[in-house]
């Protein structure tokens, strides 16, 4: 290419693509939303479409990408776009297949015969690429990528697996890559490097439950099988399963290809749902009638006829047994889980009664704030409303008549101090002051009539009591 560039070729690439974009009819503009193809495999079409003489006549767009293409160079190597590009100029490839633009770049690359660079974080994206768009003809990208796959597996299971989960349930369904995994490793080493476990606890339900199931029909021994279920079910991201979905898991466990010791772990584990530990239980009393029966074989009738009998007693206990504990146990947990919702419950009443009764005493107090303030309004009325009167004191009583809280030496009044109870009614109560002008006596409240008398009276009273001239009074 440096060299074609020299004498200035590749300008003609590009001007020859533009103009084949923008005056090509089958082949509309590009959207202002859509990227062109990465310049490596920009570069590879532009040299085709030299050598060959012919114009790109297909434009696939993905994930935002346009890719300008040539058909005879990528339907003979894939069935799939062999189906979809025929009298097609223009083409999305969208969901459900699962394939990104920088994995169709690769796909792209590979038709047009160049070498393409797969690690282990491509190569589970290119095999399920390959499976998707049916690329197994001749020398085709699935054989590749699969060659690449079985070297690398062993070294780094982890970082494919990794890779492995945005591709579900494809990388499953169409390759097995995520079981193969697993697979390899499990001959590789016994403990299953920790970061592969690290993976698969960060697996979906669903996803999880397709690698167990393919795993299944792999596997002569399910002791693995069974760890890594266990190990899902108690450490999973997604917290507690309900009791079917882990029922649906537990399935994929044949209980006759376990170990007597993990049976034995079967059947004790909380963890696993009850309907698999029924049929660990089943399995492991089947078990060891077979081996019961196997002994006595090599033993006298008698002899071994009383132990068969005697161990199928046992297992009989022990099924009823266990039957009555996992009752018990569930039982309790059910007892538990309604105790702590009855004392949420009753705490939640008792703040709603502290919060009632809290009204409640408000309520008093502002009652109570009420009445007072009622009580001293009324006093003020009272107080407001009294009347007094004065009177002459009769000179033949001169001597000084002693009021509530002192005297007056030489002249005196009577005040009739007169309120209204709570009825409206006036009563009244007096203070004689006497001396020697005058005399007291009860005054009347009077009407209205009476009003002018009573203040001639007071005035009158008040000039006697006190000697004021008419000049000053004036």
């Amino acid at each position: 290419m440096k060299g074609w560039n020299q004498f200035g070729v590749i300008e003609t690439i590009y001007e020859e693509e533009r103009e084949f974009s923008s005056s090509s009819s089958p082949s509309p503009s590009l959207s202002p939303s859509f990227s062109s193809s990465p310049p490596s495999l920009h570069s590879t079409v532009n040299a085709w479409t030299i050598d060959s003489g012919c114009e790109t006549d297909v434009l696939i767009r993905v994930e935002g990408t346009c890719f300008r293409l040539h058909k005879d160079r990528i339907i003979p190597r894939s069935l799939y776009l062999k189906r979809h590009l025929s009298g097609v100029f223009d083409f999305t490839l969208s969901p459900p297949l699962n394939i990104t633009a920088e994995t169709f770049n690769l796909v792209a690359e590979f038709c047009y015969g160049r070498k393409i660079q797969l690690s282990p974080i491509n190569v589970a994206a290119v095999i399920t690429a390959s499976e998707l768009l049916g690329m197994r003809e001749g020398e085709n990208l699935r054989e590749v990528a699969e060659s690449y796959f079985e070297r690398i597996v062993c070294i780094d299971a982890s970082t494919i697996m990794r890779s492995c989960l945005a591709l579900f349930p494809d990388a499953e369904t169409t390759a097995s890559l995520a079981s193969r995994c697993i697979e390899a490793l499990i001959w590789e080493n016994d403990n299953v490097d920790d970061s592969v476990l690290d993976v698969v606890v960060e697996m979906q339900p669903r996803d999880f439950q397709m690698v167990v199931y393919s795993l299944n029909g792999r596997l002569r021994n399910h002791d693995f099988l069974y760890n890594l279920v266990h190990l899902y079910l108690k450490e999973n991201k997604y917290g507690k399963l309900a009791e079917e979905q882990k029922t649906e898991i537990c399935n994929s466990i044949d209980c006759t290809k376990l170990s007597p010791r993990t049976l034995v772990d079967c059947v004790q584990n909380p963890i696993m749902p009850l309907r698999f530990i029924v049929r660990a239980i089943l399995v492991e009393h089947l078990t060891t009638r077979r081996t019961i029966t196997e002994a006595a074989a090599t033993t006298t009738t008698t002899t071994s006829a009383g132990n068969v009998q005697q161990q199928l007693e046992v297992q009989r206990t022990s099924l009823r047994e266990f039957l009555q504990r996992d009752s018990a146990r569930r039982q309790t947990a059910q007892l538990k889980e309604a105790m702590n919702s009855t004392f949420s419950r009753i705490q939640t009443l008792e703040k709603e009664l502290s919060g009632m009764k809290k009204i409640l005493q408000d309520h008093e107090a502002e009652e109570e704030k009420e009445k007072a303030k009622e009580r001293r309004d009324s006093v003020l009325n009272s107080e407001r409303s009294a009347s007094f009167h004065f009177v002459p004191i009769d000179n033949e009583n001169s001597k000084i008549q002693r009021g509530g809280r002192g005297s007056v030496s030489s002249s005196g009044f009577v005040l009739d101090n007169m309120i209204t109870n709570k009825n409206n009614e006036m009563v009244k109560y007096k203070y004689n002051v006497s001396s020697s002008q005058g005399s007291c006596h009860d005054g009347n409240v009077g009407t209205p009539k009476n009003t002018t008398s009573f203040r001639h009276r007071f005035i009158t009273g008040l000039k006697n009591t006190f000697k004021i001239s008419s000049t000053a009074s004036n």
